[in-house]
């Protein structure tokens, strides 16, 4: 994430935890649907848990255009105040806040964080065109590789990072178009390779240089 996205997650997380009347704390079991067909007029932040955001073709094949985890916003599709074809399923127990758009609109007008905000939704523009490029150039272990990257949440410095909670090879199958058998192929060759480790306290650590010279490669 570059700095001037994280200024602005860490401006807005501040800002909607002062007991905002339009902010509303929901818990979602795993497998359950967060919304269905867009989140008009909201859009949600992660406390807790992680989140897939899908698509599905008129063929019904299911197309995974986001993968969200704790500390993130996602359902910035509500903006526009139309239904959006899109679903957003926690992959494992979540709590989530719910935005109102309009409301939180209002409040940031004449505030710094309006454009702070500007510049957070141009860089997510940006990460959905390299989701969508991931997909186009690279093959399944590839695009498996930079989905745990994304899935990742930094430890230190030297660009080590972990995946907290755990996520099934069958979800991580849906993610990157494939099958669980091909995921679990995958998974234990990216552990030969080094670029991931398994951990007792998180569910995989992740070393995203590697993951990037890996990519390039």
């Amino acid at each position: 994430m570059c700095s001037s996205a994280k200024s602005f997650n860490d401006s807005i997380i501040d800002f909607i935890y002062r007991n905002r009347v339009y902010v509303k704390n929901i818990r979602f079991n795993k497998g359950e649907y967060i919304y269905v067909s867009g989140g008009e007029g909201s859009f949600y932040f992660i406390e807790k848990g992680c989140v897939r955001i899908s698509t599905q073709t008129k063929d019904g094949r299911v197309c995974n255009i986001g993968f969200y985890k704790e500390g993130d916003f996602f359902g910035e599709s509500g903006f526009s105040g139309d239904i959006i074809p899109e679903t957003a399923t926690a992959l494992v127990g979540c709590i989530i806040k719910k935005i109102n758009f309009t409301s939180f609109l209002e409040e940031m007008k004449g505030k710094d964080i309006l454009y702070e905000f500007i510049i957070y939704m141009a860089n997510k523009i940006m990460e959905h065109q390299r989701t969508i490029s991931s997909f186009v150039i690279f093959n399944s272990e590839k695009r498996l590789a930079y989905t745990l990257m994304r899935m990742s949440s930094e430890v230190n410095s030297e660009n080590i990072s972990s995946i907290k909670n755990k996520v099934s090879y069958q979800d991580l199958s849906y993610m990157i178009g494939t099958t669980r058998s091909r995921v679990g192929y995958f998974m234990s060759n990216l552990i030969k390779l080094g670029i991931i480790k398994e951990s007792k306290e998180r569910f995989l650590i992740v070393d995203k240089k590697r993951i990037e010279e890996y990519l390039m490669e």
